[in-house]
């Protein structure tokens, strides 16, 4: 029988039991006036008392709500006036607390207060009688180990946030004597022995030493898996972490030094399992206005044509192009990137400008369009991109 009948609360290759005129609502909305239905929930001798740490399991065999969630309960008995704080806390699934009981209006409900994906509900308990303490996930019938803390002051929140990953779990890795310098490429080899992280992933650390205020441009690039790159150190109170910013599936991260020191950079693959080679490489950042425009040059009232290649500069997974424009100040066009071949991204920079101009769909279906009154006297960048990284043929418009 399926979990989403509203009146029902399913056990899973169990009987269903049916509770007349109540209703589970979704993690997201989950009190009905009145008894709330989790009153009604089992709690198989499972019991709480204030300053316990205990430890349970989501599993199959547990009851599901209507948003087809396994929900797990537990009985917490306190005097009034106590102050209460309980954590729910796994590695395994995206925490969903619930609490419902004497002299709670209603359901009180949490997700991530308590950092990283973990939950956390305060409360000051203000009638007699048994609290039902409600462990959940908010996603689709997740399973695995968890633990429930109740204290009378709440704990440390973890310092990272929900999907994040612990540096402290990166930097534990051996780098064997991989080191990075900048602007040399390294090579490597996930070869299915490597330790994991996260969701199974495969990662292989390096070591790169850095400057307090220098900023770099980490690439990591692979043939034979889809790329994934985690970077951690002095200043930082979580990894930062990309998938495909380098284009096709290849990852990308620029980072900012805040402290000096060694910095922990992983190789690592999205899937579980994946093997295969791969290169890093530590640069300076591209600066737009930088490129190399290749004598392409525009002109008011004209139409270009160009090509995005795979030859061509990537900034944050998207190929780039420059063209060269002169404009005085006071000057005021309208440039427009059309292409068919891919959804249009366009920058402009330069003199006067302190941020690159930049738009993704002003212009007619998936085409770009800025209108822009230049600043100052000088030669300015159109850079044609596209949003998704692909390739492709394009018209650069300037009236």
């Amino acid at each position: 029988m399926s979990g989403s009948l509203g009146h029902c609360l399913v056990r899973v290759r169990q009987a269903t039991v049916c509770l007349v005129f109540l209703v589970l609502l979704s993690p997201a909305d989950a009190w009905a006036q009145g008894t709330s239905v989790l009153t009604l929930l089992s709690t198989d001798g499972r019991k709480l008392e204030i300053g316990d740490e205990v430890r349970g399991a989501l599993s199959a065999s547990d009851f599901v709500t209507s948003g087809d969630s396994y929900v797990e309960a537990w009985a917490l008995e306190g005097r009034p006036g106590q102050e209460v704080s309980i954590d729910l806390i796994s590695d395994d699934f995206d925490s969903y607390l619930y609490v419902v009981g004497p002299g709670l209006a209603e359901t009180l409900t949490d997700d991530d207060s308590g950092g990283a994906c973990h939950a956390r509900i305060n409360f000051t308990i203000l009638d007699r009688g048994v609290f039902h303490v409600v462990a959940s996930s908010t996603a689709w019938r997740q399973t695995g180990t968890y633990r429930l803390r109740v204290s009378e002051e709440p704990g440390p929140v973890a310092e990272r946030s929900c999907g994040g990953v612990d540096g402290s779990d990166l930097t534990g890795l051996p780098t064997d004597g991989r080191r990075l310098t900048w602007l040399e490429p390294a090579r490597g080899r996930l070869s299915g022995a490597e330790a994991t992280i996260r969701d199974g992933q495969p990662v292989q650390a390096w070591a790169l030493q850095a400057l307090a205020g220098e900023t770099a441009t980490i690439r990591l690039e692979s043939d034979d898996f889809d790329a994934y790159l985690f970077v951690y150190g002095p200043g930082m109170s979580e990894a930062m972490t990309d998938d495909d910013s380098g284009g096709g599936l290849n990852a990308e991260l620029t980072v900012l030094f805040l402290e000096t020191g060694t910095y922990t950079i992983g190789a690592s693959a999205l899937s579980a399992g994946s093997t295969g080679s791969y290169s890093l490489t530590v640069s300076e950042p591209i600066d737009m206005n930088d490129l190399s425009t290749g004598g392409r040059m525009l002109m008011r009232g004209s139409n270009a044509r160009g090509m995005l290649t795979a030859a061509d500069p990537v900034i944050d997974g998207k190929p780039v192009q420059a063209w060269a424009f002169e404009a005085r100040a006071g000057d005021f066009v309208t440039v427009e990137l059309m292409s068919d071949d891919f959804d249009s991204y366009l920058f402009i920079v330069g003199p006067g400008l302190a941020e690159p101009l930049s738009n993704d769909d002003g212009g007619e279906g998936l085409n770009s369009r800025l209108d822009v009154s230049f600043p100052a006297d000088g030669l300015y960048r159109v850079v044609a991109s596209s949003l998704g990284g692909a390739t492709g043929v394009f018209t650069l418009s300037l009236r």
